[in-house]
């Protein structure tokens, strides 16, 4: 059988078949391994994907934090277009495409996408001290806004690393001897 470069439907569909019949993620590894090319992005989409039991643990949560990001997407877009169109009115499209960047988020947290958890603490914290950094010019109003940053923040960094407890920020963590953690 002649290795082929990654399908990564096919590889998903593949993962999580194997995962519900039982196999370890190692043992995915070697199989795939054969099927494929390019081991460390086998492995990576081996550490940042979630097995049915841990999604069930861990649905709750995940959709808090849906609910809070849907919240602030609609929040973000409605402001951004009453403070754009009393500047001008071609300014509103720049509100949707920086509103696509949070749907993006939206969309790979409601999949369970391992490697978006740690990007948006990271990022949610970041607008969230930019947000304090302006404390003098929008008052105690974004108080909210700041709380339920920190509300996304620690969500994020919680379903990180209690569901994808082996992948860092960089992809999977490695154990002393320089292989992939993917349990």
């Amino acid at each position: 059988m002649s290795k082929k470069s990654i399908d990564r439907k096919e590889v998903l569909k593949t993962l999580k078949l194997r995962l519900s019949e039982g196999k370890t993620r190692q043992e995915i590894l070697e199989e795939l391994s054969e099927q494929y090319f390019d081991r460390k992005s086998l492995s990576i989409f081996i550490a940042s994907t979630p097995d049915q039991k841990t999604i069930d643990k861990y649905k709750i949560l995940n959709n808090i934090l849906l609910l809070l990001l849907l919240l602030s997407i609609a929040a973000k877009t409605i402001v951004g277009i009453v403070l754009l169109s009393s500047i001008s009115i071609f300014l509103i499209p720049f509100v949707f495409i920086f509103s696509l960047v949070n749907i993006f988020f939206t969309i790979e947290v409601s999949k369970f996408k391992g490697y978006i958890y740690n990007i948006l603490g990271i990022l949610t914290l970041a607008g969230i001290l930019k947000l304090l950094s302006n404390f003098d010019v929008y008052g105690k109003g974004i108080l909210i806004d700041v709380a339920i940053g920190l509300v996304i923040a620690l969500l994020s960094f919680y379903l990180g690393r209690k569901m994808f407890p082996n992948y860092g920020l960089f992809g999977p963590k490695k154990d002393a001897n320089g292989n992939m953690m993917l349990e």
